[in-house]
Parts: C-alpha cells; structure tokens; sequence
C-alpha cells in the first residue's frame, strides 16, 4: 500500500472515530464529491438510500434518498444531485430535509477546470426555512495519487437562507474546497474538505471534512460507509456549533 492510500484510509479512519457518537444539531454542507466518483463517460446514473433507527428511550426511524443523474463529455461535466430525508417519530412521518443540487465543470487542461452550482436546500431540524446557493471557482490537481489524487478549489458563492428567528439573510461566501480521491484495493475512497468564510467577517466561517468508502458488491451495487464533522462559527439560535455523525448505505450506478 503506497503512502498516498495510508494517508486516505487515516483521514476516513479518523472521521469513524469521531462519528462514533450521536450527531448534534449543526449546519449542514453537502458534500457532493462522492458521488461523483461514480460518474462514467457520457450519462450515468446512481441511487443511494440508508436507514437509520432507535428504540427504547427515544424511538424513531430515518429513511436518506440520494441521487444522482449527470453527463461526462471530453470537456463538460454536468450533474443533478437530488437528496430527500424522511423521519418518523410517536406515530408522525415528517420530511426532514430536502436539497437539489446542479454542477457544472469544464476542464481548460489536465489538471484545471472550473466548477459552478446551484443549490436549494430545507431542513426542519436546523430550523432552515430556505437556502439558496450560487456560485463557482477553479480548480487544480495538486498531487497523483492511484486511483485519483488531491485537488484544491478556490471560489465564492451567494448565499440566502431564511430561518425562523432571523428571517432572510444574505451573504457572500467563499467556497473553497479541499479533495483527495483514491483507492485501496477494491474499496473506493474519498476525502473532502471546505472552508467557506463570509468574505466580510472571516470570523463567521463553516468548515466541513467527510469521507466516504464504497465497497463493490456486483452488478452496480456498492456498500458506503461515511463520515461526517461540520462547524458553523455563527450557527442560529438554538442550533449547535458542531455536527458529526456516519452513516452506511447501499449505492446503485448505471452508466
């Protein structure tokens, strides 16, 4: 095993060792980047769902749709990404969060390309009305690695989101972003870092690092384990700084 795949398998390892413990409330950025290590060569498609539930004390049960529907030319890579997540609880089913993602890139050489979005976001447990997102930047591969490599992303972003206590809100942030893809044997894994600062207050900043590893099981199907950990240095009122949590699903690609 070569040092760049030790180095992979220690940020997912460490993100397990963190997620072993009840996810707080934080907020949310999604991470895209595993899903797109599925794309194929012109259209593809993946579903992935998870399940998550308790008893005892507090019971309820979790149900984490995710898609993705994407085309991948020479130059031009497009892709959808829709995520829906149902909670039922003391007999009610509620949506929990729902969020549509549109991604854009377009490779100038080997190892620069562009990258711009749209995203619409809800989520009920972190009192999140509405989030709006548009934006865009550059991207570079620093480092080869097998299987993939290390890139870094440096972009901004407009940002409106609309809470129950602070009503609407706009920003300007950065969207910068920090990726290592690569493989240890079978198992594909990915690492993603952002860092997104409003660009008049670095001091109100969210930071995010997750990884993913998915496990081939045949016939499109792979096995994911993923972790998470998020920081919002300014979260809204009665929503906690941090968030950590895994989660393990099932994967289904066509292409």
């Amino acid at each position: 095993m070569n040092r760049g795949t030790v180095v992979l398998l220690a940020a997912l390892l460490g993100g397990l060792l963190v997620a072993s413990v009840r996810p707080a409330a934080g907020q949310v950025i999604r991470s895209y980047e595993a899903l797109d290590r599925e794309a194929g060569d012109e259209w593809y498609a993946t579903l992935g769902l998870s399940l998550d539930a308790s008893g005892g004390n507090v019971e309820y049960a979790e149900a984490d749709a995710s898609g993705a529907l994407g085309y991948r030319g020479d130059r031009h890579f497009v892709r959808f990404y829709p995520s829906l997540r149902l909670r039922r609880e003391d007999g009610d089913t509620r949506e929990e969060e729902r969020s549509a993602h549109l991604r854009h890139s377009y490779r100038f050489t080997e190892r620069v390309a562009s990258y711009s979005f749209v995203q619409y976001q809800t989520d009920a447990a972190l009192d999140l009305e509405r989030r709006v997102l548009a934006g865009g930047g550059l991207r570079t591969r620093l480092v080869d690695l097998e299987g993939g490599g290390v890139d870094l992303g440096l972009g901004v972003m407009w940002e409106a989101e609309r809470t129950p206590v602070e009503g609407e809100v706009t920003d300007v942030r950065g969207a910068n972003l920090l990726v290592a893809n690569g493989s240890a044997g079978v198992v594909d894994l990915n690492f993603a870092g952002f860092f997104q600062p409003v660009l008049s207050d670095w001091a109100d900043h969210r930071v995010a690092a997750s990884g993913t590893a998915a496990v081939p099981l045949g016939a499109g199907w792979s096995l994911t384990v993923s972790a998470r950990w998020r920081r919002d240095s300014r979260p809204p009122v009665e929503v906690e700084r941090d968030d950590y949590g895994m989660t393990v699903g099932l994967r289904f690609s066509v292409d």
